[in-house]
């Protein structure tokens, strides 16, 4: 299986002088956030119109943090059925984009069996349940550990990020896309068209679209808009050393149950136990108690890994809505801001349907997003505000 890589160890295309903001730019809109919400909103919106689009991300790297620093896997059977559908149709849509961004080698969801049947509905990608001994051969590093269901579905798959973000990216830069990164926002004024004033200087911008991931909310207060529930938590990747020959083959594994996942990195194996914690920081630090409990997971419920042996770790955030679905469309109250947030470690996953969602309301607001997705579901009696319309 190929390694998908950190992007803070991967150049991502930009065209010279798009990295460096003179003291004063002027456009339609302005996508503050280069992960996978920025980025693939802003490829939609530069095929679909001619409108000027600056993309701004205060990290010199883009997709420095939950973009960047995720497990890469596209798993299908998202608890949350819109959210599942929308990780379908993207699955489909990154099948075709060049350079093998998906590594199809499938997913094992171990767990209980009315849960795997929740999520396995009739819609869904072809799988099939397979038994206990079946599960150990194809993993061996099961052998050992007790679950009541497996389900193999063998159109899941491991996201190559950086390759796939870099697309989104250039692909936009090609259009006309200004890229920005190293840009810090100090404050925004105004209501549409806003004021942005950045640490390279000041943006004026009719459309504001907030794609800020954990600093999502941050954002939104600096624009006075409707302060949104979201929640950043913080997960942690430990990659383990020692497991013994680790198939290029295997799929990787999910145990809802139990709460941990794992996949092939680089011959070593990539292991989470699906920690999400609350902090006062956005710092990406990597708390030692998370590794005090996945040691004592392994030796609890996989005896083949009890000589293993923790080589890396690192941690980032995924950012949740108290209802779990994301918050896309417009703010309810303030004119011109539009949210791509909220995503909660399905932004990868779902980034083209995500965007391209986006994209379409942006430019239309008779555009239809899932109402199970709309900013306006946290505001008792909220009401439409009036959005400008851009001139193409």
């Amino acid at each position: 299986m190929k390694r998908a890589k950190l992007l803070s160890s991967v150049s991502v295309h930009f065209s010279p002088g798009q990295s460096v903001c003179p003291c004063f730019m002027k456009t339609d809109i302005l996508i503050v956030g280069a992960g996978f919400a920025g980025a693939s909103t802003a490829y939609h919106l530069s095929r679909q119109s001619a409108r000027s689009i600056i993309i701004a991300d205060k990290e010199e790297v883009p997709g420095f943090h939950a973009s960047g620093r995720n497990a890469s896997l596209l798993m299908q059977g998202a608890e949350i059925p819109d959210i599942r559908t929308l990780i379908m149709r993207s699955r489909k849509a990154l099948e075709l984009i060049p350079g093998a961004v998906l590594d199809s080698n499938g997913s094992i969801l171990l767990g209980r069996k009315v849960y795997l049947d929740g999520i396995r509905e009739p819609d869904n990608p072809p799988s099939e349940y397979l038994g206990s001994d079946e599960v150990r051969k194809r993993i061996p590093l099961l052998e050992g550990h007790q679950f009541e269901a497996a389900l193999f579905t063998p159109s899941d798959a491991v996201i190559d990020i950086a390759t796939l973000l870099s697309f989104y990216l250039h692909e936009s830069q090609e259009q006309g896309a200004k890229l920005i990164l190293g840009c810090r926002i100090d404050a925004v004024s105004g209501r549409g068209p806003f004021t942005v004033h950045t640490s390279q200087g000041t943006i004026e911008a009719a459309m504001l679209v907030n794609a800020a991931g954990a600093w999502a909310t941050e954002l939104a207060t600096a624009a006075s808009a409707t302060p949104l529930p979201l929640t950043p938590l913080k997960r942690h990747l430990f990659v383990l050393g020692g497991a013994g020959p680790v198939s290029r083959e295997w799929p990787f594994v999910w145990n809802f149950d139990k709460s941990f996942y794992f996949r092939r990195e680089s011959g070593e194996l990539l292991f989470s136990i699906c920690d999400e914690t609350r902090c006062s920081s956005l710092e990406p630090t990597v708390d030692p108690e998370v590794a005090e409990d996945l040691a004592e997971l392994i030796w609890a419920q996989l005896p083949t890994l009890r000589e293993t042996v923790q080589l890396r770790a690192w941690s980032c955030f995924r950012t949740k809505t108290p209802d779990g679905c994301f918050a896309l469309g417009w703010d309810p109250a303030l004119e011109n801001f539009f949210w791509v947030a909220g995503l909660g470690g399905h932004g990868m996953g779902s980034s083209w349907e995500v965007g391209r969602l986006s994209a379409q309301k942006i430019l239309d607001s008779k555009a239809e997003i899932p109402a199970a997705f709309s900013p306006r579901r946290f505001v008792q009696g909220a009401s439409s505000v009036k959005q400008t319309k851009l001139e193409t």
